[in-house]
């Protein structure tokens, strides 16, 4: 009878022990889900401050528009991302909080189980978020813009360049390019792949160009027809285009002249803006004042966002 007494306590003081256990086991998931949870909702604040200061470097033009669109584009798909994966988290918090009251049944295996993948998929979409937007906040901390007038490179009137102003581009725009290269090497080792991108917009001055001139002709031409009747406006913008495209040859050409790159991968894109007037020049600036006849660039350096 006592040997029988003793193996029932055995057995019970085995039960209890096991259901300490798991009772410990569902009060430490508890744990890591809410502290998982808490993270999110730091990230979510990270975003949003990200999405400001995005906001805040393209108004003061030290950033593209295009690149904060990228921007606010990636911050509005990480907070989407993160919301789902704190349903999923409060839907495993509910799930333990089940169990914890015994209202769960025989799913305690299965609770345990969804909220470790819950907290390890979380968990890894944090650590991407983190490495993604550590280069963001680098890149809106860095020169991305700079000008340059073009009277050095091109002649009143023209849009291509001769070889000589085509050397002196090159040494003009080689640091821009460098720019580039430089900060992406700081993330080699961290990501596959970066994408980079410049800029280049083209101002020019308000002067009319002189109807009939072998300039006009040609820019009418390329606007739709040689008996176009373009405005100065139109005629200017198409000038200015035609020469931010000639910079971008030779940017392209830099970039080819270091080799292929597997790791970051850059683009040129042209804009012609005209007689609008460039970041940093006074409204009130002379129409055929040489300060408006410039180059521009933005430079970009992002993850695949």
């Amino acid at each position: 009878m006592k040997s029988s007494c003793s193996l029932l306590i055995l057995l019970l003081l085995v039960g209890l022990a096991g259901c300490s256990r798991r009772a410990a086991e569902v009060k430490r998931s508890q744990q890591s889900v809410q502290s998982t949870m808490l993270i999110q909702e730091s990230a979510q604040r990270n975003l949003d401050r990200l999405a400001g200061q995005s906001n805040q470097a393209a108004k003061q033009t030290n950033i593209s528009e295009s690149a904060n669109a990228s921007i606010q584009a990636y911050v509005a798909s990480q907070q989407d991302s993160l919301r789902q994966d704190q349903a999923v988290l409060q839907q495993a918090q509910t799930n333990l909080a089940a169990v914890q009251s015994g209202k769960a049944g025989g799913a305690t295996d299965e609770a345990l189980r969804q909220a470790t993948r819950s907290v390890a998929e979380a968990s890894e979409t944090l650590r991407i978020l983190e490495r993604k937007t550590a280069v963001i906040v680098d890149f809106l901390g860095s020169k991305t813009f700079s000008k340059s007038e073009i009277g050095a490179l091109f002649r009143p009137g023209e849009y291509r360049l001769v070889p000589e102003q085509a050397r002196e581009g090159r040494r003009l725009f080689s640091p821009i390019v460098e720019k580039l290269y430089t900060f992406a090497e700081k993330y080699r080792g961290q990501f596959q792949a970066l994408r980079g991108e410049i800029i280049v917009t083209g101002y020019s001055d308000a002067s009319p160009v002189e109807r009939g001139s072998r300039l006009y002709r040609d820019l009418a031409k390329r606007l739709g027809g040689e008996n176009v009747q373009a405005s100065d406006d139109k005629l200017n913008r198409k000038l200015s285009e035609l020469r931010a495209g000639a910079v971008k040859e030779l940017l392209e050409g830099l970039i080819r002249s270091r080799g292929r790159n597997a790791f970051l991968n850059v683009s040129v894109s042209v804009l012609g803006r005209g007689v609008e007037i460039p970041p940093g020049v006074s409204e009130s600036v002379a129409i055929n004042d040489h300060r408006r006849r410039v180059v521009t660039f933005y430079w970009v350096v992002l993850p695949t966002l």
